[in-house]
């Protein structure tokens, strides 16, 4: 059930109806959205609601385990099981296949010894596995860090688990963010149900006419047959595909966001105009922040974070990003990008120590405009290796660039518009963006009707005949 679509409107309709309906009877409004959030994702693969609700069960057990003791012992061993058996369903269902065909390729390469027929597992990817497996993580490791209060309500922690807005891509949410919300009186603000409607309408644009448009008529075409593209052509679909795969992102969060605001619930934000970063650093604090964050508080802090050796230290930036990096994907061309960007981190990370900077130096706009540039340069180009379909295809995107050829004219006045607007659109200052939203609350609830009715008739309008997915489902 995809978010861009008149399926997923009707049901957040009666989700929304149905919280609210029972807002007086907790328990039973928190079984309601449960199971809402369970046939919403068994809309994609029934069967795989399996593996959610296991591991639901698992953490949930473990957390009360962990919390009702004061034996180091046990406390480990059941976080050790919480760990194992989330990591080991992630490890199965999205590496083991890569792990085993790699494992064939570097026998091969440097051993020449070849294995015909490696493992492998005819399975398909649980969508939204990444997301919900280090959403049940944080709260087993919260509790082992006395950081937090296991709850004995499980269809509470259900909820948590399975809670559809951000259920498929995120954001992703920590226990200590959702579950005191489920734990108070939850009351629906006018202010948030148009909060709610704006990120909803916002999203819905994002991914819609943006996203989908850049996808169908420029990005596609030119990874599909790099070959009938000029290097400048080329240049420009990789500046395309950054723009989509961030209105496509960010786009699915605003809906997420929304939907979850109209039922008075507060979701994490994940983007902040990340093509504004001066630096690789500053890019990956600005885009998907809450799995940047996530892994920096539960793998590169527990690591000793820079408060150990120069030399640790730079392993502990390395190994975070690159995590970062192959989280997204299980192919050789997401372990170069991952690779790519531990390095850059470090490289980063060792000239500002260098230069002897600190968060509190602020540059001149003349120097910050030029470092924006360029670390967009290496967001848009280290992107042929996420976009790719493999290396090949990587080497092929790659040496259509080195081509010399500067013909534009397969690229249409459709397209150019849509770069132009909206790359200035991101470099617009918050407040323009804001007083927009402003205006839309200041309207009558009458005419955000009638402003919401024309935008669902313009999107129909101009949606392509294409169903294009959210990129972050195969993640």
């Amino acid at each position: 059930m995809l978010f861009n679509s008149l399926d997923y409107i009707l049901f957040l309709g009666i989700a929304v109806a149905g919280f609210w309906l029972l807002a007086r009877h907790t328990q039973l409004r928190i079984i309601f959205v449960f199971v809402a959030s369970c046939l919403f994702y068994m809309a994609w693969h029934p069967a795989y609601i399996v593996l959610i609700l296991g591991s639901t069960v698992i953490d949930y057990v473990a957390g009360l385990r962990i919390h009702a003791t004061d034996d180091e012992k046990a406390r480990k061993r059941w976080l050790r099981i919480s760990l194992v058996s989330n990591l080991g369903l992630l490890g199965v269902f999205k590496y083991f296949n890569f792990a085993s065909q790699a494992t064939a390729d570097v026998l091969k390469l440097f051993l020449h010894i070849e294995i015909q027929n490696p493992p492998f597992l005819d399975v398909l990817l649980p969508v939204g596995i990444s997301f919900y497996t280090f959403q049940t993580l944080s709260y087993t490791i919260d509790i082992y860090r006395r950081k937090l209060e296991p709850t004995r309500n499980f269809f509470q922690f259900a909820f948590f688990v399975t809670y559809f807005p951000q259920l498929v891509a995120g954001p992703i949410v920590r226990a200590s963010q959702l579950l005191p919300q489920l734990q108070r009186k939850i009351t629906l603000r006018d202010e948030q149900v148009t909060q709610g409607l704006f990120l909803i309408a916002t999203g819905m644009v994002k991914k819609v006419v943006i996203a989908d448009y850049l996808s169908v008529n420029l990005v596609d075409r030119v990874f599909d047959q790099p070959d009938l593209y000029s290097a400048a052509e080329v240049v420009i679909a990789l500046y395309g595909f950054t723009m989509q795969i961030y209105c496509d992102f960010s786009g699915y969060t605003d809906v997420a966001r929304g939907s979850a605001k109209l039922m008075g619930l507060e979701l994490p934000e994940n983007f902040d105009r990340p093509y504004q970063s001066a630096s690789p650093a500053e890019f990956w604090r600005r885009w998907h922040m809450t799995l940047s964050t996530w892994l920096r508080d539960y793998l590169y802090y527990p690591l000793g974070g820079s408060h150990v050796g120069p030399m640790r230290a730079y392993w502990n930036l390395w190994l975070t990003m690159f995590l970062i990096g192959i989280w997204h994907g299980a192919s050789w061309t997401f372990v170069f990008y991952a690779i790519l960007q531990a390095m850059a981190m470090v490289i980063h990370r060792f000239f500002y120590r260098a230069s002897g900077r600190s968060r509190d130096t602020i540059d001149a706009w003349q120097l910050r405009a030029f470092k924006v540039f360029w670390a967009l340069q290496f967001v848009v180009f280290s992107r042929i290796l996420f976009r790719a379909t493999s290396l090949q295809n990587a080497a092929d995107v790659t040496a259509r660039l080195g081509s010399g050829t500067f013909s534009i004219a397969q690229i249409s006045p459709g397209v150019w518009a849509m770069l132009i607007l909206t790359f200035a659109a991101h470099y617009t200052p918050r407040g323009w963006f804001e007083s927009i939203e402003l205006r839309f609350k200041s309207m009558p609830a009458p005419a955000q009707g009638v402003a919401l009715a024309a935008l669902g008739f313009l999107l129909s309008a101009v949606a392509t005949s294409q169903v294009v997915p959210y990129i972050y489902f195969q993640f």
